[in-house]
């Protein structure tokens, strides 16, 4: 680990969530468990966060500020066997998926990147999760893949993606209906 100390105080431990030490849900995914897991997780995050950032900025930052307590809920659900986690690559592939979406819904772009970007996020989950191995990842002897963090990322995409959708959108009336 990085800086030892601080780490062991931001790290994502489940008991002491539970026990009401609730910023682990954000902190966790600050911390890293060496530099090259820091630096894969910087690979993802920086150019798409970057380039999220320059289109986007206030939705990039509500979808910082919120996806990483969302995906940590998300673990305590879920992964009960979970006791402590740490990284930044649900919230990387979440960036990257919602980078993804919204070029999507832009006409001045072309589609088939932005769709393959998408299909190789889908393969990567769909390895980790039957593998329950990193892809091209290597050297994390003892830390085990969280492919729920990744697939959590995604989610909260989805969540976002459709909420934006809905407060973008004018709500109905029935003006001109005779009662």
């Amino acid at each position: 680990m990085l800086v030892e100390p601080l780490t062991w105080a931001l790290l994502y431990e489940r008991g002491l969530i539970l026990q009401g030490q609730v910023w682990r849900l954000w902190t966790g995914h600050v911390v890293h468990w060496g530099a090259s897991h820091f630096l894969w997780d910087l690979a993802v995050f920086l150019p798409a966060g970057c380039w999220l950032e320059r289109l986007w900025p206030a939705r990039a930052r509500w979808f910082y500020a919120v996806t990483p307590g969302l995906i940590s809920v998300l673990l305590l659900a879920f992964d009960p066997a979970l006791l402590r986690y740490a990284g930044i690559s649900g919230l990387a592939t979440g960036t990257l998926v919602l980078l993804a979406g919204l070029q999507l819904r832009r006409r001045d772009e072309p589609r088939w990147p932005w769709i393959g970007v998408l299909a190789l996020v889908a393969a990567k989950l769909l390895h980790e999760l039957i593998a329950r191995a990193p892809l091209m990842v290597q050297g994390f002897d003892g830390i085990r893949t969280v492919p729920l963090a990744h697939a959590g990322g995604v989610v909260c995409t989805g969540v976002f993606l459709w909420l934006r959708r809905k407060v973008a959108e004018p709500a109905r009336t029935d003006v001109g209906r005779r009662s």
